[in-house]
């Protein structure tokens, strides 16, 4: 009865595990998807002279520089997203480029038809989620980066064979 309780509890954590890996892939995915169209969008469609104008007004230095990085950014992070690569990092800047624009320019309402800050605080809170659990095992980041303590897959292997020899069913 033990063994069947610790297999079924082994069962449990792998499927969770195998549901987090789906829930990263599908977020990494789409949110680069979202970010490549974002830059695109600004580039082709705004256009980068209508975004710097944009900056200005706001009186940020270098409008032009900093509209360049953002679609920068948004092309080059989304497409890195989209293959599980400097997952964290992107994480990161997704969020503070997304709070920084809450502060800058959305602040003063809520929802995203009103010129608001509700799409930007989704966008920032996804960056900080891809921040804090990377790119899952499904992503290319693995290639590089070894796995994080708070995943230990080795030890969770030789807790479960160690549960299944003590504990054979009959």
């Amino acid at each position: 009865m033990v063994a069947q309780e610790s297999e079924s509890g082994s069962s449990m954590k792998a499927f969770i595990r195998v549901v987090k890996d789906i829930a990263l892939m599908l977020t990494r995915i789409v949110m680069g998807v979202v970010m490549v169209a974002h830059g695109w969008h600004r580039w082709q469609n705004e256009g980068v002279s209508a975004e710097a104008a944009l900056l200005e007004s706001l009186g940020l230095p270098n409008p032009g520089l900093i509209i360049w990085l953002v679609i920068g950014f948004e092309v080059i992070g989304g497409i890195l997203l989209i293959f599980g690569l400097a997952t964290p990092l992107v994480g990161l800047g997704l969020m503070v480029l997304n709070i920084t624009i809450i502060v800058l320019v959305r602040s003063e309402h809520f929802y995203a038809h009103d010129d608001g800050w509700e799409y930007n605080a989704v966008m920032a809170v996804v960056g900080l989620m891809l921040l804090a659990h990377g790119s899952g095992r499904a992503g290319l980041d693995n290639l590089f980066i070894q796995p994080r303590d708070d995943e230990p897959e080795q030890e969770e292997q030789e807790e479960t064979a160690t549960m299944i020899a003590e504990h054979p069913t009959p």
